[in-house]
């Protein structure tokens, strides 16, 4: 029986292999980039078919200089962030509730004219 998660994992597996390929990239280039052994990634291509873990994955994306939403997501249904959107983003997330409203109301107000 293949479920969601079964179907996901294959999904990321093929998208590993596709960066390595689209960057020119032997398993041993990246295990070295990603700090991960060789053993690691050519198990998840096994009959054991193991899977990769959370922080594995973190560190693939790190070694293929791309978020863990993109690796994961449709690329249709990734939104890439540019450094001032993230800046705005991080300031926005420190402000309290009544703070939020009121830059909201003030962008709406940009919009709206």
């Amino acid at each position: 029986m293949t479920t969601n998660n079964s179907v996901l994992i294959i999904k990321v597996k093929q998208k590993i292999k596709e960066l390595m390929i689209a960057k020119g990239m032997s398993i041993y280039d990246l295990a070295q980039k990603a700090e991960l052994t060789e053993a690691c990634i050519r198990n998840w291509y096994s009959a054991r078919n193991y899977t990769p873990s959370l922080e594995a994955i973190e560190k693939l994306c790190y070694a293929f200089d791309i978020t863990v939403a993109e690796l994961l997501c449709n690329e249709e249904e990734v939104t890439v962030l540019t450094g001032e959107t993230k800046q705005l983003l991080d300031k926005f997330r420190i402000l309290n509730k009544r703070q939020k409203e009121a830059v909201m109301i003030h962008v709406d107000s940009y919009l709206n004219t």
